[in-house]
């Protein structure tokens, strides 16, 4: 790779005049940007709401093979009521997958969720269906689908005429790179508040660009794509499906455990088996605006962080972990042959470190490319965060900061009077609770990985917006699954879900680090899945060890060998799960 210059941090002095300017090029900037976009925009999407605007009729469904074709796997379209409260608002269409049962009696279907929010859910029976019919079992159909505004369902979030004019807004700003915070040292330094004032003023400029963008190309399109818009489609097309008396069964993980919370809680009498995966705290959530969240989901990154660093420094590369520490906040580093020439800052590469943490079979190569970052190529990592200039065709799907906002910003309570927007000194005072209070490395890095914030600015409000209560009666408990160690949905949202139910939901922690249980695999946990879908529920706080290594070695290898014939396949499958998301 080619050799990278470093720079040190700028700033030595107080914002005076020249920052006061610096404010003004920023917010002039973004008005530009604004304006380009605009013009090129508007006729673009009008035309193609106009072609998917064909009035059918809510119910119908069409399945046909998919393209390209992929075994036991049929594709289709069901049309859903745009709004369930208002017939006049029209239609939309759903896309779907399905993987289908391999063994009978059939027992139904189970509808799948991946994660995002933006996380398009049709392309899980495409990619994992095999494997993830290991899991919950081959005696069912699962049933993948796009959610209101994401991949093929239409209308899609579209608030740009193009990728590259997507890229374009957010290309070198701390949305794209994250927030630098040049050290954690001394939290009370002055230049430090002033720093990060300044970063988040322009945080609150592009928040208010994109808002605007998508408020002027989408208009009331956008006010359907929140969670409880999405349960009610959950509901019409089990219905559909599988016929007005059969009980919906669903699995998903990550924000898949918001939709999972919100389906059961909603709707508590028509759910049958339910699996959620990586916690997201519901009632935080629900009830407090986007920018208040991160604080929550990282109560438990410095327990990851301090396994990645054990792990690191044993495993074959041995790199010391105090040199990951100091290159977090010394450097900027200048990248000028990555995918695009620029400046990897150190508040990106701490975002991305974060981001890397919910992945721990992905730990040696993000071991490698910090070690190759620290001896002065840092175009690897760089890579990670910036992506090229697009040349995609106007019809691909939208990057998913669009389509996450759409569905966060109608989950979440916003202000709606200016007096009560969150400012630059809001955020940085949060920013700052988190460092002192939860998470002294990652406190304000949830950013590269997790785009919310700026809700104040969006246009529109749902039809719907639940926000509780939590404690609902099931008719046969919810499963849920956390981790001891992930990094952005902790353990403690886990045991929050299963106290506000406990007559109605059992939990399973697995005791090792990553985001969801599959990113780590474990028998255990697999098999009390399989069994739980059999109707076999397991113990309430189960403890499940994991059964790979995040830097294999010998003795790593020497238990897997020693496992049984059908373990190691389904130990296959879930590593096969795991590289697929």
């Amino acid at each position: 790779m080619p050799p990278t210059s470093t720079v040190t941090a700028a700033g030595e002095n107080r914002p005076t005049k020249q920052n006061s300017l610096k404010k003004i090029i920023i917010i002039s900037t973004v008005v530009l940007i604004v304006i380009f976009i605009l013009a090129n925009f508007r006729s673009h999407y009008q035309q193609r709401t106009s072609l998917t605007s064909i009035a059918l009729n809510p119910g119908e469904i069409h399945w046909k093979e998919c393209v390209p074709a992929v075994e036991n796997v049929e594709c289709g379209r069901i049309i859903v009521p745009k709004d369930y409260f208002d017939a006049e608002a029209g239609t939309a269409s759903v896309a779907l997958a399905r993987y289908k049962a391999k063994k009978f009696p059939r027992k139904g279907s189970v509808f799948l969720n991946p994660g995002g929010p933006g996380g398009p859910g049709s392309r899980l029976p495409i990619t994992t269906g095999s494997a993830l019919a290991k899991v919950i079992g081959e005696d069912w159909d699962l049933i993948g689908f796009d959610p209101r505004g994401i991949g093929s369902t239409m209308p899609p979030t579209r608030c740009f005429s193009s990728q590259i004019s997507n890229t374009v807004l957010f290309a070198n700003t701390v949305v794209e790179q994250g927030i630098t915070v040049s050290s954690i040292s001394d939290l009370s330094s002055p230049l430090l508040y002033d720093q990060l004032v300044e970063q988040h003023r322009q945080f609150l400029a592009v928040k208010e660009a994109h808002a605007h963008l998508c408020g002027e190309m989408m208009g009331n399109e956008l006010k359907y794509m929140g969670t409880a818009t999405v349960v009610r489609d959950i509901d019409f097309m089990s219905r559909v499906i599988e016929g007005e008396d059969e009980k919906i069964n669903y699995w998903g993980i990550s924000y898949g455990s918001i939709l999972g919370a919100y389906l059961v809680n909603m709707l508590p009498h028509r759910i049958g088996y339910a699996v959620i995966d990586g916690i997201v705290n519901p009632v935080s959530w629900s009830n407090e605006p986007s920018h208040k969240w991160p604080i929550n989901w990282i109560s438990d990154a410095e327990k990851t962080y301090q396994i990645f660093l054990q792990d690191c420094s044993k495993g074959p590369l041995h790199v010391p972990y105090v040199n990951i520490r100091t290159s977090l906040g010394k450097t900027w580093s200048v990248v000028p042959f990555g995918n695009r020439p620029g400046v990897l800052t150190s508040g990106g590469a701490r975002g991305l470190l974060a981001k890397s943490l919910q992945r721990p079979l992905k730990w040696p190569k993000v071991a490698k490319s910090f070690s190759s970052a620290m001896a002065g190529n840092g175009t690897e990592l760089y890579n990670a965060i910036v992506r090229p200039l697009p040349l995609a065709d106007l019809d691909s799907p939208e990057p998913h900061i669009s389509p996450r906002l759409a569905v966060t910003c109608l989950d979440s309570p916003r202000p709606t009077a200016p007096d009560e927007f969150p400012t630059a000194e809001d955020l940085t005072e949060q920013g700052l609770k988190a460092l002192r209070e939860v998470s002294p490395h990652f406190g304000l890095s949830t950013g590269v990985s997790e785009p919310d914030g700026g809700c104040q600015y969006w246009p529109v409000d749902g039809p719907e917006r639940f926000t509780g209560p939590w404690n609902a009666t099931l008719e046969t408990k919810m499963l849920i699954v956390s981790n001891t160690a992930d990094p952005i949905t902790p353990k403690s949202s886990g045991l929050l879900v299963n106290s506000l139910m406990p007559d109605s939901s059992v939990i399973i922690i697995q005791d090792g680090p990553g985001h969801c249980s599959i990113f780590l695999p474990s028998l255990c946990t697999a098999k009390l899945q399989r069994g739980y879908f059999a109707g076999e529920i397991p113990k309430n706080g189960t403890v499940c060890p994991v059964d790979l290594a995040t830097f294999p070695d010998e003795e790593s290898d020497k238990h897997i060998q020693m496992l049984s014939t059908e373990d190691r396949e389904l130990l296959k499958a879930l590593r096969d799960l795991e590289a697929m998301f």
